[in-house]
């Protein structure tokens, strides 16, 4: 089932025009760290660790990505979707393998942003909202992503990544 989205026209575009900000930074292992920032907008005292890989196949995406915790434990998932149709500017990521709770949408602003919703998929409700920039001629990327929803307050907590190309 698709989520609800407002279709937008992109023009006739080619494959080389479909994925316009994903083929800048697609099929590099893009690493870095997260400042987070609670409800209460001050600074956590710890920092996250991370990194994500985006490999484009022709009209399907998939990404990879790790987070590690200030435990040690790390996490990977690894997510994949199919861009149905050119006319259409967002497309879903689900979770490959075990599947998981969460989908993305996620749809590309040219000529260097990214959006993302992160969805959970019993409710269909969004649950982080994120933009994903390219910056510095290409060598770095920026994201920025709000939590959402929860009984206390709107916005949960913030997650400021920024990203660089491993070495």
């Amino acid at each position: 089932v698709e989520p609800a989205q407002t279709s937008v026209s992109i023009g006739s575009s080619t494959n080389a025009e479909m994925f316009p900000v994903l083929k800048k930074i697609q099929g590099i292992d893009w690493v870095g760290k997260c400042r987070y920032v609670g409800t209460d907008l001050k600074p956590a005292s710890f920092v996250l660790q991370g990194g994500v890989r985006y490999e484009l196949e022709k009209d399907v995406l998939r990404m990879t990505s790790f987070l590690t915790f200030p435990n040690g434990n790390v996490r990977q998932v690894i997510m994949e979707g199919k861009r149905r149709s050119q006319e259409r500017a967002s497309m879903r990521l689900d979770a490959t393998g075990e599947g998981g709770p969460i989908y993305m949408v996620l749809t590309e602003l040219a000529p260097d942003t990214i959006l993302i919703n992160e969805v959970e998929k019993a409710s269909g409700k969004v649950i982080m909202t994120s933009s994903l920039s390219v910056v510095n001629g290409g060598k770095e990327l920026v994201q920025v992503s709000h939590e959402l929803g929860g009984s206390k307050a709107p916005v949960e907590g913030h997650q400021v990544w920024r990203l660089k190309k491993a070495s």
